[in-house]
């Protein structure tokens, strides 16, 4: 979303800009690889993305920004979208802002990137209703100029919530790859 000046401070007239871009974005044929990120990406693109484009299928531009998946041994390969670092950026609305050191530059967002969130208790594997009460509440946040922007280590301190969590959305990945494994193999 752009470099920013040092103690910018965003309004909620920021979040509608920032709401504008992504959404634009998320109706390109690149929005189907958002919707389909999971975890706060996806939840930010279904924001902007209906359910026909998600069901269209990959974009063309799948081979220049795309991830394989291949067990190493067969002779066939699937391929998906993959979002870029910048297209990720744009769906957190990650702003670059002059710290007024010379050339000190510090990141944050509306929303945690999503490795934050991947490490935050809020993340067990699918979308909860404990998650979406967290997004409806910053949303309102944002919406009456009460939130700020953090940067990526403020918004793991500030997402941490329970441990337990991380726990059993570790024991999740562990159940899902091993019944794929079995299905595939």
């Amino acid at each position: 979303l752009g470099v920013r000046p040092p103690g910018y401070k965003p309004t909620s007239l920021d979040y509608l800009a920032y709401e504008s871009r992504r959404d634009e974005f998320l109706l390109s044929s690149r929005g189907r690889a958002a919707r389909f990120a999971g975890g706060i990406v996806g939840r930010l693109a279904s924001e902007g993305t209906d359910d026909e484009l998600a069901a269209r299928g990959p974009s063309d531009e799948i081979f220049d920004n795309g991830v394989r998946f291949w067990d190493g041994q067969s002779q066939t390969a699937y391929w998906d979208d993959a979002l870029t670092l910048e297209e990720i950026h744009l769906i957190c609305g990650v702003y670059v802002v002059n710290t007024g050191m010379l050339k000190k530059f510090k990141e944050i967002s509306w929303w945690p990137k999503p490795a934050a969130f991947f490490h935050s208790g809020l993340n067990i594997g699918w979308w909860s209703p404990d998650c979406e009460r967290w997004f409806q509440k910053r949303l309102r946040e944002i919406k009456q100029n009460r939130a700020e922007l953090w940067t990526q280590v403020e918004w793991k301190n500030k997402i941490r919530f329970i441990q337990k969590s991380r726990q059993v959305a570790m024991a999740n990945d562990k159940l899902a790859a091993e019944y794929l494994h079995q299905k595939i193999v």
